[in-house]
């Protein structure tokens, strides 16, 4: 992801303008390549907003249980979507302030359980095994390796705020470049860590053990229960977050690709005072609340089966624009002649090789990666292989709007 943040962040440079994936493999590839992309991420960034909305009802219901409180993950998840449709229609700044602290907050708590365990153990809380090639390739790597790229979904979205952004073209690809290194430095030292405090050989029993509750139980032993309920509450404000930001990017697809008249027009309207997209913004309250309404309705449990579902769907959507993006960076500056080999060809070429690897793991363990054996179930990416030709097809043959990507 390192790799892949360089090489896009010249691109975002060279090519100016909202839109992220679409602009670019526009301006690469063509109109209807990017219209196909355009239709991937939106399909991708709807399906990661559901999941997290239904991840963070199921895990506040749980949290609120502890003090007595339990009105079932169904309501929390509508007090989310609700927040999160007031929040999306602010403008950027103010969700900026909601965002920074939260996040900066969490950090903090992770530094303190880091140092926690660092000045127990010293160098022994590093077990060198941990990152040895053999713990490497053991089994499970295609999902171990759609849950760390998972940890970065949304790192290329900062593109879409170039209407937004103060200067983007130099904003833009420092932010991406500085959450890639920030995110990708905490979790693994503090991952490390946990498997120094836990063992190397007793790791996966004890996650098993704990249920998704491993982290919290180090916090209580480490720090106290009174900080462990802290990092509790902290998982939901964590989820919020995540929840805020992938919508935003979703309404952000929605309104580039209505401003170039994929979708209505009304849907590229921003609010008269906070400058936002608050018609995009709303329909993308109301497909991720008719996902879940739909799929309850059906009879399924919206955790246990939707959640791992469009989890596996946008990681593998995203993942492969990914891919594609990190390919048209060498196309773009191949042709360009540019002679900064490090940032344009060697940087990409690296992520381009990590990330189709992850692209053919992710699909080859999708079945395990969505928890059913059922044939439609894993079927779904042939939905962003139709989106995809269906933007290709409707890109080519429509003619280019004024108010659109040139």
């Amino acid at each position: 992801m390192i790799f892949f943040s360089i090489g896009y962040g010249e691109l975002i440079r060279a090519i100016p303008g909202a839109g992220a994936f679409y602009k670019y493999l526009t301006v690469i590839f063509g109109r209807g390549v990017g219209a196909g992309a355009a239709w991937v991420a939106l399909a991708s960034y709807l399906a990661i907003t559901t999941a997290i909305a239904v991840a963070s009802g199921y895990y506040t219901n749980m949290t609120m249980q502890g003090f007595g409180i339990d009105i079932g993950w169904a309501a929390w998840t509508v007090l989310y979507v609700g927040a999160i449709c007031y929040l999306g229609r602010a403008n950027i700044d103010f969700a900026a302030k909601i965002l920074v602290p939260l996040v900066l907050a969490e950090f903090f708590v992770l530094f303190l359980l880091g140092i926690s365990i660092f000045l127990d153990k010293g160098l022994n809380a590093f077990p060198v095994q941990a990152i040895s090639v053999d713990a490497i390739m053991l089994p499970g790597l295609g999902v171990g390796l759609m849950v760390a790229l998972a940890s970065f979904l949304g790192v290329e979205s900062a593109a879409l705020y170039a209407m937004e952004a103060r200067k983007p073209a130099k904003t833009i690809p420092h932010a991406t470049r500085l959450a890639v290194v920030l995110v990708g430095v905490a979790y693994l030292i503090i991952i490390w860590l946990i498997i120094g405090e836990v063992g190397f050989d007793s790791i996966k029993d004890e996650a098993a053990i704990a249920k998704g509750g491993l982290v919290i139980n180090l916090f209580t032993t480490r720090l106290g229960s009174t900080m462990a309920t802290i990092v509790s509450l902290m998982l939901c404000t964590s989820n919020f977050c995540c929840l805020l930001s992938l919508h935003n990017a979703a309404t952000r697809y929605v309104q580039v690709l209505a401003k170039d008249r994929h979708l209505p027009n009304v849907l590229s309207h921003v609010h008269e005072t906070k400058k936002s997209p608050a018609n995009a913004s709303l329909l993308v309250t109301v497909l991720v609340a008719l996902t879940i309404i739909v799929s309850s309705s059906l009879g399924y449990d919206a955790f246990v089966f939707l959640f791992p579902v469009t989890v596996a769907l946008s990681t593998l959507g995203l993942i492969g624009l990914q891919t594609f993006v990190t390919l048209g960076v060498v196309v773009h500056f191949k042709k360009a002649n540019d002679k900064r080999y490090f940032k344009t060809l060697l940087s990409p070429l690296i992520a381009l090789a990590g990330l189709s690897t992850a692209v053919y793991l992710i699909y080859d363990n999708y079945g395990m990666l969505t928890g059913s054996e059922s044939a439609w179930v894993n079927g779904t990416p042939l939905l962003l292989v139709v989106l995809f030709l269906y933007g290709i097809i409707k890109g080519r043959f429509r003619k280019a709007d004024s108010s659109g990507i040139k």
